[in-house]
């Protein structure tokens, strides 16, 4: 390969690499403000702002705002995914209880920086949404009953339970609220959820 064809290698693997900074600049300027403003309330212009573009360059990259919403939703849920199956994989103990406030704290973390996805997808109606939040909710149902086992206990309803609380403390703590103290609230959280199951 002459020099001719090597440089001119290098310019186009150079310009892919800005094309997937500039693509990912505005996806998470977008994820940013369809979180606080809903789709409506995300402008076009709002989001090139946030990114540090014009709106013409994200005319150029994503056609259309439904278009970049959509590229926003599946790549998140993706992640989201990725991240919560990451949660089973990696989980450490010597018992059931071990188990349960090393998960609490991980899906803890994982809402935590997500946050704004998660509360997308809990604020705004998409199909991407119900199916994941379903899927999620069965096999977090299904590891709970494998790691508590009691058949008294509805585990779908007690993965709701907990995924909700997490989403709350969540909440207040990206607010800036104070009504709740967010790691208090999970050591206690933990600790009632701990005495509820044994």
């Amino acid at each position: 390969m002459g020099l001719f064809s090597l440089i001119k290698n290098l310019k186009c693997i150079l310009r892919d690499c800005m094309i997937d900074k500039t693509k990912q600049k505005f996806l998470d300027a977008a994820l940013k403000l369809f979180a606080e403003k809903g789709y409506i309330g995300a402008t076009t212009l709002a989001i090139s702002e946030e990114a540090g573009f014009s709106e013409k360059t994200l005319f150029r990259k994503f056609k259309t705002k439904k278009n970049l919403y959509d590229k926003v939703l599946a790549k998140n849920t993706e992640k989201m995914e990725k991240e919560f199956a990451s949660i089973f994989e990696n989980l450490e103990y010597e018992n059931s209880r071990d188990i349960l406030e090393n998960f609490v704290r991980s899906l803890a973390k994982t809402g935590w920086n997500n946050f704004e996805f998660i509360f997308l997808s809990t604020t705004h109606k998409s199909p991407l949404f119900e199916p994941m939040m379903s899927a999620n909710m069965d096999f977090l149902g299904k590891f709970l009953e494998e790691t508590i086992g009691n058949e008294k206990i509805n585990y779908r309803i007690l993965g709701v339970t907990i995924s909700s609380f997490i989403f709350l403390i969540t909440v207040e703590r990206h607010f800036g609220r104070t009504i709740i103290d967010f790691d208090v609230a999970l050591d206690e959280f933990i600790e009632n959820l701990l005495l509820y199951i044994e």
